[in-house]
């Protein structure tokens, strides 16, 4: 009950927080049979609690460090959410590895009843593009599993996850699902168990690393992001691609990182170069307060005074919708940023999920609050929910109304000063052929 309760609460904060999620080939989590889910792991609770959310009605279950398991309600709200306690050698010791026996049995028996298992096959949570090496306990699991529950259909289904940036407002998420790996398929009794375990981290490596975009060199963790904005769009229809899905997406950024990691191996130099020219374009923009969809050439039919005094009209219209929004959102937004700035500090792992989790209950609770003050002052229960479900709607429109006020005060900054747009089209267009010099499409 638990667990649905708060699949719909979330329902809201997803879609908020996130301008877009999608999943491909979310119907492999759905087969049925026991199934070892491993994915990536930047985000924190984010990654599995919204790929639950994704693949709904399909119940999954995941793995999570030991350490948040308190005696008490925390303890009990996790357990009964289906989390399971992993325990690492550095958190709680010798004594907590020990307790990871106990957790594999728990993982076992769910396994013998056909659940679906998320484990985090890297063992830690950092926000990187890349993938870090898989734990050996990843193989003893599975393993384990497929020697306790002797079900022949047990499946290791890799799972990659794509942030475009895991802890900002309105970013992306894209799950890339693949293709089932059958267990017993892996086992080969000639083997001994360390080369079996070997064989099965070096595929299962090789199928997330095709799922996820890998960025090789750290220096580099910037430029792919910053160059990411600035040719999605061109790239996309270079690359023959004519909407907009996160799966074409991934595979302009995909092919984007792959351009870097092989030049950065054979143009060390040219990298640099790039590199360089790219912070001082991003820089510049942000100095200005400016973002590079404003300067991008493909966007010049629209960025022009037409636009931006078609666009000042409609924010007039808008306005009575935005400030009934903000009377509904504004405070429990405030309070949601605060409690979550205070309690995260610079664990930016965190952050998104502390901002969905909590403004889930502020929210509920606010509005909760203003039907009964409503209530009050109106003569039936009827008009103080029409009035309540008015703001809710006024709420979530003022979110969208906020960034296109956001966008035209941008486009006006970019009309109001001419010198600066022409030197920073001139320092775009320098980043453009140069990356060009260094990519072949095929088109």
């Amino acid at each position: 009950m638990l667990w649905h309760l708060i699949r719909y609460l979330v329902s809201f904060a997803f879609p908020a927080f996130y301008k877009k999620i999608e999943a491909k080939n979310i119907d492999n989590l759905k087969s049925e049979g026991p199934i070892i889910i491993a994915m990536n792991h930047p985000n924190a609770f984010m990654d599995p609690i919204c790929i639950t959310w994704v693949a709904y009605p399909v119940r999954t279950s995941y793995m999570a460090r030991g350490d948040a398991f308190k005696p008490g309600l925390a303890a009990y709200l996790l357990t009964a959410l289906g989390i399971v306690p992993i325990f690492r050698l550095r958190d709680a010791g010798r004594e907590g590895l020990a307790k990871n026996d106990e957790s594999y049995e728990v993982v076992f028996k769910l396994l013998k009843r056909k659940a679906k298992i998320i484990i985090f096959a890297e063992g830690l949570c950092i926000q990187e593009r890349r993938l870090r090496p898989l734990k050996k306990g990843v193989a003893r699991l599975v393993f384990g599993a497929y020697d306790t529950i002797n079900h022949p259909n047990l499946k290791v289904i890799p799972v990659g996850l794509n942030y475009t940036n895991p802890s900002k407002f309105r970013s992306k998420l894209f799950y890339n699902v693949g293709e089932p790996i059958l267990v017993k398929d892996l086992i080969n009794k000639e083997d001994n168990q360390a080369k079996t375990y070997n064989q099965f981290l070096k595929l299962l490596d090789e199928k997330m690393r095709e799922l996820v975009t890998h960025i090789k060199n750290k220096e580099n963790d910037d430029l792919v992001v910053q160059l990411e904005e600035m040719v999605m769009k061109d790239w996309l229809l270079k690359m023959g691609f004519k909407n907009n899905l996160l799966e074409n997406e991934f595979q302009v950024t995909k092919k984007l990182t792959d351009v870097i990691n092989k030049c950065d191996e054979i143009y060390p130099d040219k990298i640099k170069e790039l590199r360089e020219k790219t912070k001082a374009y991003f820089n510049l923009l942000r100095k200005n307060n400016l973002r590079d969809w404003l300067i991008n050439p493909l966007n010049k039919n629209i960025n022009n005074t037409a636009n931006y005094f078609f666009r000042l009209t409609a924010i007039l219209f808008m306005a009575p919708v935005y400030l009934i929004g903000l009377m509904g959102a504004y405070l429990p937004y405030k309070l949601t940023i605060a409690a979550t700035k205070k309690l995260v500090k610079k664990n930016k792992e965190f952050y998104s999920s502390m901002i969905v989790g909590l403004g889930s209950f502020i929210f509920l609770f606010n509005f909760i609050l203003l039907f009964f003050i409503t209530y009050l002052f109106t003569p039936s229960i009827i008009e103080a929910i029409l009035i309540t479900v008015l703001l809710m709607l006024c709420a979530w429109l003022s979110k969208e109304i906020y960034f296109f006020i956001l966008k035209t005060k941008g486009l006006g900054r970019m009309l109001k000063n001419t010198t600066l747009t022409i030197e920073l089209k001139g320092k775009r267009e320098e980043i453009v052929i140069l990356l060009d010099e260094l990519t072949t499409f095929k088109v």
